[in-house]
């Protein structure tokens, strides 16, 4: 017997989902200064011709397998062709690092948000964030000691990945996605 699985609840859902997802913030904060350090419009011409020629298929290749397969990239994959099932673990570890990544940029935000109550990086907020925030030691082989404020950071972030997910297709990524 096959497995229920929850469906989306609306069109613009899944389609605010994909696009968050598919845009992320690599996109919406990195991108102007990528634009700028590579030639500015220039660098648009080849950024597209990447984006139209395999970015915008992959993701289409990708939603459809899984729309046809309901299942996830791995499973979709390993149902067409088993030998193949390890191309589909790229995306989903990928997913899963950049996860790791924007949940410590997250966490950042989340707690420079908290000091802009008391502008509590004062005059040099370049020296704040290095040296009293994230506590950089001089070499990247000395480790330096846990700093609490940015693994609570991290774990509100997960907390909330968390509990959305373990809402669902419509009552967590759909809502957040809209909400968001």
């Amino acid at each position: 017997m096959e497995e229920k699985r929850e469906q989306w609840g609306s069109k613009l859902g899944f389609i605010l989902a994909a696009v968050g997802s598919a845009v992320g913030l690599g996109n919406i904060w990195r991108f102007p200064y990528v634009a700028y350090t590579n030639g500015g419009g220039a660098f648009l011409v080849p950024y597209f011709f990447a984006i139209f020629t395999a970015g915008i298929p992959l993701l289409i290749l990708e939603y459809g397998m899984g729309h046809k397969y309901k299942g996830s990239t791995p499973l979709a994959i390993a149902r067409t062709n088993k030998k193949w099932e390890w191309l589909g673990w790229w995306p989903t570890i990928s997913a899963f690092m950049i996860l790791g990544y924007y949940s410590m940029i997250l966490s950042w935000a989340v707690n420079y948000f908290t000091f802009s109550f008391s502008k509590r990086w004062g005059n040099d907020s370049n020296a704040f964030f290095h040296n009293d925030f994230l506590q950089l030691t001089s070499s990247p082989f000395e480790f330096g000691k846990m700093v609490w404020p940015i693994l609570l950071g991290i774990a509100f972030i997960w907390a909330i990945n968390w509990f959305i997910c373990y809402k669902g297709v419509k009552g967590g990524i759909e809502k957040a996605s809209k909400t968001c």
